[in-house]
């Protein structure tokens, strides 16, 4: 095939085509994300069981080079110390300098989107309590210094949907299945969706830490999410959701190979899904491997 010969006159229309391109990209919308895992699910009805006890999940929004975030990781170790079993916790790293160091990447799109989802947030770290707006401001984060009193505000209730979690893990092929229950023990009217995270603690990489004078290289990284299951907003709980109600849902995934599952946890919580009302209803955790 003959090819003509490059010149000015034939640049133009490329030009104008590109710019009419660029033009008409740049006015495009870009619409909402959109939840490309939700899964199958078993729903029925029986007799409401007794609520458990309420189970806190606290999310903390960090990073490994965020030089006070240190002091987060403090406050969220110490109310689990003083709530055995009724705190779980999600290291959420999306510090806009991380990563720290590129083969210690940390950060996940989960994160991030979830940084738009609760946040935005201006300041490292924030951490939320159950999703709540104690201050009744629309501002759910709380800084290191609020997460005692706010978690023992939250012990002391007791949730409207019971959760139950069974994992079944495979060393050979690394294939992870996540099976959840879902029990209503009273009814709920708010729209509620349900979200399945996994986590790795005892990770060790740097940490720029304020109160160690700077770098950190041997620091231990806990509760470090990895990958959420459903979308990072949850999938949708679309039943009449009355006492009583049950769901059951399976999840798989393959590990990488760099993940060690015996430090890893599967986590599922409940939790409103309304733009003023992100609140979290129950959770529960159980150990990738026995």
């Amino acid at each position: 095939m003959s090819m003509k010969p490059f010149s000015n006159k034939n640049l133009m229309p490329i030009l104008a085509a590109g710019s009419l391109f660029f033009i008409i990209s740049a006015c495009e919308e870009v619409g909402p994300a959109i939840n490309f895992t939700e899964t199958t699910y078993t729903t029925y009805i029986e007799t409401p069981e007794t609520p458990q006890d309420k189970v806190v999940l606290i999310e903390d929004f960090t990073g490994a080079a965020c030089p006070n975030c240190p002091d987060g990781h403090i406050a969220v170790a110490d109310v689990i110390a003083n709530y055995p079993n009724k705190i779980i916790a999600i290291a959420e790293y999306n510090f806009p300098s991380d990563p720290l160091y590129i083969e210690q990447n940390m950060v996940t799109s989960e994160s991030l989107d979830l940084n738009g989802y609760l946040g935005p947030v201006s300041a490292w770290p924030a951490i939320f309590i159950d999703r709540k707006d104690f201050g009744a401001d629309g501002d759910l984060e709380e800084l290191p210094a609020n997460v005692a009193a706010s978690a023992a505000e939250q012990v002391t209730l007791t949730a409207p949907v019971n959760l139950y979690i069974e994992n079944t893990f495979d060393n050979v092929s690394r294939t992870l299945t996540v099976s959840v229950k879902v029990k209503y023990t009273s009814t709920v009217i708010l729209p509620n969706n349900l979200s399945i995270v996994l986590t790795e603690s005892n990770i060790i990489a740097a940490q720029i830490d304020d109160n160690a004078g700077g770098e950190v290289e041997d620091y231990v990284h806990n509760h470090v999410l990895r990958k959420t299951l459903t979308f990072f907003s949850g999938d949708a709980l679309p039943e009449e959701n009355v006492a009583g109600r049950v769901y059951e849902f399976e999840y798989t995934y393959a590990l990488p190979a760099n993940w060690n599952a015996d430090n890893m946890y599967a986590i599922a919580f409940v939790h409103n899904f309304e733009a003023d009302n992100k609140e979290i209803l129950q959770s529960a955790e159980r150990e990738i491997v026995d």
